[in-house]
């Protein structure tokens, strides 16, 4: 019998009196199995299995995700490569006291810290090399938008756009608020200070850091407070170090 045909109750086959009667129990499951349900209902099976995969991942996301002492995004017309992004985190590192757990331990404690360059536009060429990192451009923007809601990213370094318009926004807390001062009330230039420069980040209109506003919720957990803590001794050891 044709499966789009079998429309028979869908227990049918293990009911007394069917026509698999005379078979055994697995004979009626492979047939149950492969004509009836596996026909009937096997687009809603893939949907239920993707979406069990798409939970089990995130959980493991949640329940496994490393913590960092910082972590920052470098984001809008910037570039750096994977060199680049180490040396500035490392540099970035060096203003975070990191307790010695071991001091049997030959090995400099150093700070763990997280970061991630989200470029939003060609700023290494035209025509062809442009545009075939545009949807990495594309994918970049909706990352920092979503980063926004992540209590882990606290610190930001864009471009002068994208400074300003997260600030107009009231995504940055006022520098004043960790008794930092600057060029501007909720972010200042880092890309002319003379580490920074060192490292060599290619950018069109300067660099800028800010800290993510701390809201009240976020104040409230103490791994976050301590991390505002950090992003602000970061952001004053950087503007202190010229």
């Amino acid at each position: 019998m044709r499966k789009s045909r079998d429309s028979r109750d869908i227990f049918a086959v293990f009911k007394p009196g069917s026509f698999m009667e005379d078979a055994s129990f697995w004979e009626k499951l492979k047939y149950w199995f492969c004509n009836v349900y596996w026909f009937h209902f096997r687009t809603a099976t893939f949907i239920a299995l993707a979406a069990v995969v798409l939970v089990c991942t995130i959980i493991s996301d949640v329940t496994n995700r490393e913590y960092n002492d910082l972590d920052y995004i470098l984001g809008g017309s910037v570039f750096a490569n994977t060199e680049q992004m180490g040396k500035l985190s490392e540099y970035l590192g060096t203003f975070i006291e990191v307790p010695d757990a071991n001091p049997d331990d030959e090995e400099t404690p150093h700070a763990e810290v997280g970061h991630q360059m989200l470029c939003t536009e060609s700023v290494m060429g035209t025509g062809d090399q442009a545009l075939a990192i545009d949807e990495y451009n594309a994918a970049s923007i909706d990352k920092i938008s979503v980063s926004m809601a992540d209590d882990e990213i606290l610190l930001f370094l864009f471009d002068k756009r994208y400074a300003e318009w997260y600030a107009k926004e009231g995504a940055f807390e006022p520098l004043s608020s960790f008794g930092l001062g600057g060029g501007n009330e909720y972010f200042v230039r880092v890309d002319n200070l003379p580490k920074i420069e060192e490292i060599g980040i290619i950018h069109r209109d300067g660099i800028y850091a800010a800290i993510k506003v701390k809201t009240p919720a976020r104040a409230e957990k103490e791994r976050i407070a301590e991390k505002y803590e950090k992003a602000a001794a970061v952001l004053s050891g950087i503007l202190s170090d010229k």
